[in-house]
Formats: C-alpha cells, structure tokens, sequence
C-alpha cells in the first residue's frame, strides 16, 4: 500500500487548482499528525520547497492578491502505484515538511518572481 498526499492552490479570486502525489509506503497516524504539525497553520505549505509540483494558474492573468501557498487536502492510503517523481516514501516526504517547517517556510511574491520586479 502507499500513500496519496491531495492538496491545492487557491488563488486570490477562490479559485482552485487540484494536485495529488502518491508516494511509497503506508502513512500511519503519527506520521499524518507529524505532516500536519509541520504545515503553517496546520494546513499551508511552499510547494516548491518540498519539492512538489506547483498548482499555480498558467492560462489566466497574475494578480497581487494571488499568492506562494498550497493547501493540504486529504492524506490517504492507495493501492494506486506510486508516482512521486522523486521516488520519495512517505516518511522523507513528511521529513522534507518538517525540515522546511523548521528552516522556515521561504514565502515569495508571484508578481516578482514571474516578472522579475
């Protein structure tokens, strides 16, 4: 069995964008207390700095209020096949949450990394 991680991006008009990685090995519940405990706020996280695929909008125009953070959706167990692109388990993708917790989720502006200002 593995794990299926879903979460999203909300941009600065609600609307969503829906992403979900399966990684290798079962989540128990420690380790998906541990995940959400390493989320800002229980729930937000940088998806670039854990090394997840970001969900940011590409086919409509870039506000000032649309912002860097993803949301956490559900953590499941799959029978689903892993596709982490990085081959990660699911214990050294928690790792990487609580390692970027810890350093401090680097939050950046849309507007000036897009458009360089």
């Amino acid at each position: 069995m593995n794990t299926r991680v879903e979460y999203l991006y909300r941009d600065g008009s609600n609307y969503k964008q829906f992403g979900a990685v399966v990684f290798r090995g079962e989540c128990d519940a420690n380790l998906a207390r541990t995940l959400f405990a390493a989320l800002d706020r229980g729930e937000f996280f940088i998806a670039d700095q854990v090394r997840l695929p970001e969900l940011f909008f590409t086919d409509r125009p870039l506000y000032a209020d649309d912002h860097c953070w993803h949301e956490m959706g559900e953590v499941t167990t799959t029978s689903a096949a892993a596709d982490d692109p990085l081959g990660r388990a699911i214990e050294e993708f928690v790792a990487e949450l609580e390692r970027a917790s810890t350093e401090g989720w680097v939050v950046f502006d849309r507007l000036a990394r897009e458009f360089g200002s």
